[in-house]
């Protein structure tokens, strides 16, 4: 669970929504491979497992030339490794700075900010085969999720933040920030393996009554539209779909200077930037803009507006 899978959900469907003709190879989660399905999209499993990549390699090979496509589209490392050379164009998505040597056989790369589009050229692929394409967010549905789904009351200051709980994401600092706030319930959406030791460290700084933690959501901009104020504390985040998702909700954003954060956010005009880990500073912005209602608004309709 992560924001590159469930964007590639996304993609998948809006290819599908123009009735582009597509086959998806992915790994058999059941969870994605049943919403998949449900709308439509024909789907070929296989593991892409290292200990068994001749083997896996060669079931893609099969079900590639099966299907008889001109532009195989292979998603980060792992696939395009496994991807086979054939008589089609072969693209690859990435969304970091990734190690190229998975890369070499790709006809086209593509970054999703522009700074990883400058970097791919810099590390010596030909301009010409690279592209920029920003991820979008589909459309907001505007169906805030209930407070009360959450033991959460109407009235009080509701802090969103959502990920994958891994150490790049900085929920640590979130949390070391909300305990020096005065107000406000947090929201934290998402699973991975950190998420013990945040529990542990909610009880350790006396918050646990002030924070929710929600697991992973199949509908992120439902927990998002709830939000009264929406943290990215990321150590690294190199382009950061939650951003986009509160862009698109028209939410106040306060960000971690990471490098897709500084890409998208005019710091004070569209949303507000504090240096990685500084709990003390991501405190006293969170204090801020909770108190005044005004200036958050101006900076959530600037996000949407910026979005859009």
């Amino acid at each position: 669970h992560g924001g590159a899978e469930l964007f590639f959900e996304w993609l998948a469907g809006k290819f599908h929504s123009e009735d582009v003709s597509q086959m998806l190879c992915i790994k058999p989660y059941k969870d994605r491979m049943e919403r998949l399905a449900t709308e439509g999209i024909t789907l070929q499993r296989c593991g892409f497992r290292p200990v068994m990549k001749l083997f896996d390699t060669c079931r893609i090979d099969r079900q590639v030339k099966q299907f008889s496509p001109t532009v195989v589209l292979s998603w980060m490392n792992r696939a395009t490794s496994f991807t086979p050379s054939g008589n089609w164009t072969h693209v690859a998505r990435l969304g970091g700075y990734y190690n190229l040597k998975y890369y070499q056989k790709c006809d086209w790369l593509v970054g999703n900010t522009r700074g990883i589009a400058d970097w791919l050229v810099q590390q010596g692929w030909p301009a010409h085969k690279v592209h920029h394409q920003v991820n979008f967010v589909p459309a907001s549905e505007g169906n805030a999720a209930p407070r009360s789904a959450f033991d959460t009351d109407e009235d009080c200051p509701l802090i969103v933040a959502l990920g994958r709980l891994h150490i790049n994401k900085g929920f640590d600092t979130l949390l070391h920030a909300l305990a020096g706030t005065k107000e406000g319930i947090l929201w934290l959406a998402g699973d991975g393996p950190e998420r013990l030791r945040l529990e542990a460290l909610s009880e350790e700084l006396g918050i646990a009554r002030r924070v929710r933690f929600l697991g992973w959501q199949a509908d992120p901009q439902g927990i998002i539209a709830a939000a009264d104020l929406f943290i990215c504390p990321s150590r690294y985040e190199p382009f950061g779909n939650v951003i986009a998702e509160a862009f698109a909700c028209g939410k106040p954003i306060i960000a971690t200077r990471s490098a897709g954060a500084v890409e998208y956010i005019n710091d004070g005009s569209d949303g507000v930037l504090v240096a990685i880990d500084d709990a003390l500073a991501l405190a006293t912005e969170i204090d801020q803009l909770i108190t005044n209602k005004a200036a958050a608004k101006k900076l959530g309709t600037a996000a949407y507006e910026s979005w859009n």
